[in-house]
């Protein structure tokens, strides 16, 4: 006989959870820790010693659907370990084919980056740089699913967490897409239109772009211009309205961002995927770069000079021949 997963006793608050092994709870009454398209997110905690978890209940709308629960299952399937990633624990179903559905991840205590950013670098003179360290991290860990196979599809500021001021960790694998194909797209668009790329919102089944890592590069793109500009250029009253912009136009330029900053930015949220970066470190090494402090004119020249060593070489020795002739003339 299958153990019963979830449990609710009476005049007991908790919901009980059954999974991999372990009994976990959760009070459904708390203030949830917040919300999004496909769940609530609530504080919960591992029975046998009391540590915090967290626990994403599906939305009950959704409990029903067989596509989402297939997605509920694959977030919870992705056991990656990762510094800058979100620990999963599992997935609990109250029973095969109906009913609550439940995600299991470990706790992390902290805020989400646009709120850090409000809060302790609005107005710093590093302001800049300290945006572009928060941003390493988040391509590092979009690197390592990428090379596992997995498209994230929402990055956005929201799941960006920062932990205890220090670690940087992208949540929310809910919407993740394996490469070889997305069983969910024909059910219509995923996504959060301020920040999706073109990819995700077009719907010519007969065209050859597809969705892959320049969709999260393109994503982060964005966010990183939110994050340094303080407001997202796509937003719009209508989600229509905002789905137009993301197809048809191109990223304003701000005096906040410095030019070769921004030069790297466009490139990343090019509507033509082919144009982007196609790697997330392709894009750390092109924001580092366009970070550098400008060369001095001295250090130009030996620049300069070290990249036409050739040409130098023969010059000088082309001079001296010619030294020579006159010498020998005279």
């Amino acid at each position: 006989m299958q153990r019963q997963c979830v449990v609710q006793r009476p005049n007991d608050p908790y919901i009980y959870l059954f999974v991999m092994g372990e009994w976990y709870c959760y009070n459904p009454k708390d203030e949830p820790l917040g919300s999004g398209a496909m769940g609530t997110v609530y504080v919960g905690y591992r029975c046998k010693n009391g540590e915090k978890i967290a626990v994403k209940r599906v939305k009950d709308c959704f409990a029903n659907s067989k596509m989402i629960r297939d997605r509920a299952k694959q977030e919870a399937s992705l056991a990656f370990r990762h510094q800058n990633l979100v620990e999963m624990i599992g997935y609990c179903e109250y029973a095969l084919d109906n009913g609550p559905v439940f995600i299991l991840s470990k706790f992390v205590s902290g805020m989400q980056i646009d709120e850090y950013v409000k809060m302790h670098l609005e107005g710093a003179t590093d302001k800049v740089e300290k945006i572009c360290n928060v941003i390493y991290p988040v391509l590092d860990a979009l690197d390592y699913v990428h090379s596992r196979g997995v498209v994230h599809r929402d990055i956005k500021p929201s799941n960006i967490m920062i932990e205890n001021e220090s670690n940087i960790r992208l949540m929310d694998l809910g919407i993740a897409r394996m490469n070889g194909g997305n069983k969910f797209s024909a059910f219509g668009f995923i996504g959060t239109p301020q920040y999706s790329a073109p990819e995700q919102i077009s719907r010519d089944k007969n065209s050859s772009v597809q969705i892959n890592a320049s969709t999260d590069i393109y994503e982060l793109g964005i966010t990183f211009y939110e994050l340094l500009t303080g407001k997202n250029p796509f937003d719009a009253p209508t989600e229509m309205g905002t789905l137009t912009k993301q197809m048809k136009e191109s990223l304003p330029n701000d005096d906040k961002i410095p030019r070769k900053l921004m030069q790297v930015i466009w490139k990343a949220t090019e509507k033509d995927q082919s144009k982007r970066y196609q790697t997330a470190l392709e894009f750390k090494t092109a924001i580092k770069q366009a970070m550098l402090p400008p060369l001095s004119t001295s250090a130009k020249v030996q620049d300069w000079v070290d990249s036409h060593i050739g040409i130098c070489i023969g010059s000088v020795a082309a001079l001296i021949v010619f030294i020579g002739l006159l010498i020998f003339i005279f």
